[in-house]
């Protein structure tokens, strides 16, 4: 657990929607997710926008940080080991302090409709596709204390073509060179240290573990412009867990392939 960008002394400032009190500037707000390149964006660039960002890895750290601080924005990865984001989400709804009532958003690789719709019943205020990049999450934040203000609509990426889009990583990251040149780094370690763990997992048939890892790839591969491990990711994912009994064959040699070319690219940037 750490806080990124200006700590404010004392108590934050409530805001509520609509309110004419309210600037992005002074916003306090948690980001929970257990990936660290996902903390790493986010509170890098948010921490430039917002007035006090705080990362948690985990929804017991995320809880103790709602007991001790006044958030007005907690953004909520649903896909954590242990407790998950949904849990979590619950459990600070139900603390005595400001920040069960902050603005809850929920941040996740699942796109389809219906999840959107399960997680606004569930009592999220709002609900993001990773990957996203920061101004689409500043505007997003902004709708929320500003109900009547009009959203861009996102538009659809094309296929991918490159294994590293530097212009969509440049951004994603509203930007900053160095953010995003920290990212791709991160994500090159990331695949050295952890490409053996996944084989282990195919191997010892662990789907939904290697699936599991699979999402946290496909938004970090997002913000370090990955495009097509990224989708390579999501196809792999989607077949492991649509075939628990089978083996993935050629998706994860395709997988494969694309991360193991990933990864040299990364390397010589």
């Amino acid at each position: 657990m750490r806080f990124v960008g200006r700590r404010r002394s004392g108590k934050m400032t409530a805001m509520s929607k609509g309110t004419s009190r309210y600037s992005i500037e002074s916003l306090s707000v948690l980001v929970v997710d257990d990936h660290r390149i996902n903390r790493e964006f986010l509170g890098t660039g948010l921490g430039r926008v917002v007035g006090q960002v705080a990362l948690a890895e985990d929804g017991p750290g995320a809880i103790g940080l709602c007991e001790q601080e006044d958030f007005d924005v907690i953004l909520m990865d649903l896909h954590m080991p242990g407790m998950d984001g949904l849990a979590t989400a619950n459990r600070i709804r139900d603390l005595d302090r400001r920040s069960a009532h902050a603005q809850m958003v929920a941040l996740t690789a699942d796109a389809r409709p219906e999840e959107r719709l399960r997680l606004l019943e569930a009592g999220f205020d709002d609900y993001l596709n990773k990957p996203i990049n920061i101004p689409d999450l500043v505007e997003a934040i902004e709708a929320l204390f500003n109900p009547g203000a009009a959203r861009s609509p996102r538009e659809q990426p094309a296929a991918p073509t490159q294994l590293i889009d530097r212009s969509r990583a440049l951004a994603a990251a509203n930007g900053d060179t160095e953010l995003a040149a920290r990212l791709q780094d991160m994500l090159s370690r990331e695949l050295d240290e952890k490409l053996p763990q996944l084989d282990r997992m195919i191997a010892a048939r662990e789907y939904r573990e290697a699936a599991e890892l699979l999402h946290q790839w496909a938004g970090a591969g997002g913000y370090a412009g990955a495009t097509r491990m990224t989708q390579a990711c999501r196809m792999l994912r989607q077949r492991l867990l649509s075939g628990l009994d089978s083996s993935p064959g050629t998706s994860y040699l395709n997988f494969l392939r694309i991360a193991h070319a990933t990864r040299q690219t990364l390397r010589h940037i």
